[in-house]
């Protein structure tokens, strides 16, 4: 896998020939006139690769500042992701997480626009859609987990799932999707029954209106203990999982951020080079717990995602697990 040096971007060359003491004097400017950055606004603050460059080599660019949300998929494993892959970038940033939740329709809009002061990088599933309006960087996060799908059921369904599971197809199986959910679209291609609502989706099972969620093995638990919570009696099928080829999860921004993409591509590359991206990613409680589903036994109906770009079909088994 070759790095795309940041040092060989125009915007990198451009930020690499401010001297040592225009960087010092302008990080002194910004930390007065924006107090948040010194660590007094209620956002967490991570001053990560601020130090100045010593005697020799060329001087450090002006620090990145890079704005995040703590909301999506796997937020804690993805946010320590983040931060991982800014550090082994090598270029200095700021790195500044807002705990405030957001529709993902109103953060998309919010990501195409620069200097937002908002989000610079958001992270989901990725679609054709996604990687034609920003850009993807593409190493998949979750190493493939998103497309392993537990189904959340009532006891109703369980039993049909153990009925219908020898049927290779789930034949007589309606599966619940959000109203123009682009997963909709992968079920139907596989032959499946699809009810798209715009209600709850576990009490669409609870009332039968749907035998069963397919949800990421990264979200089932903590969506489940929040239905049953609510008092919707559902819990993860025992007998059957679905498996999405070519479904990753990925970090997104905005096409004219350049200068964020390569930092994030070019550190991702270099943890995983180093052992520190696998750690990470064997050692998260959450990937544990979602990697520990995909060895119970569970008969697994193999789905080709037929929306898949060219690019990321061409993804390198490396960087993914085999999960079918």
């Amino acid at each position: 896998m070759c790095l795309r040096h940041v040092q060989s971007h125009p915007t990198a060359r451009r930020a690499g020939g401010r001297s040592a003491l225009r960087l010092a004097l302008s990080l002194m400017v910004t930390l007065m006139l924006n107090p948040a950055l010194a660590g007094t606004g209620d956002d967490p603050i991570d001053l990560g690769g601020m130090a100045l460059p010593g005697g020799g080599g060329p001087p450090a660019p002006a620090p990145l500042v890079v704005h995040a949300l703590n909301q999506g998929t796997a937020s804690a494993y993805v946010l320590e992701v983040l931060k991982l892959a800014l550090a082994k970038s090598g270029q200095p940033y700021v790195l500044k997480v807002d705990d405030h939740t957001l529709p993902t329709a109103q953060v998309l809009r919010l990501l195409q626009q620069p200097d937002n002061g908002t989000v610079d990088v958001y992270w989901l599933a990725t679609t054709p859609a996604l990687e034609a309006h920003f850009q993807p960087v593409r190493v998949p996060l979750d190493r493939g987990l998103m497309g392993y799908r537990l189904l959340a059921v009532d006891e109703a369904a369980q039993a049909k799932l153990a009925e219908d599971g020898a049927s290779p197809a789930l034949a007589g199986v309606a599966f619940a999707q959000g109203e123009g959910w682009p997963e909709a679209h992968l079920l139907r291609a596989a032959g499946l029954t699809v009810r798209e609502t715009g209600a709850n989706l576990y009490a669409a099972v609870a009332t039968g209106a749907a035998d069963a969620v397919p949800r990421s093995s990264l979200d089932i638990d903590q969506e489940v203990a929040r239905a049953q919570e609510a008092g919707v009696p559902v819990t993860v099928a025992r007998d059957v999982a679905l498996f999405y080829r070519d479904f990753y999860l990925y970090f997104f921004v905005a096409k004219h951020n350049d200068r964020l993409a390569d930092m994030l591509l070019d550190g991702l590359y270099r943890a995983y080079a180093d052992g520190s991206f696998m750690a990470l990613f064997r050692n998260d409680p959450q990937i544990r717990a979602a990697m520990a589903y995909t060895k119970q036994g569970r008969r697994v109906l193999t789905l080709a995602n037929p929306d898949a770009t060219t690019p990321t079909r061409a993804i390198a088994a490396s960087l993914t697990e085999s999960l079918e």
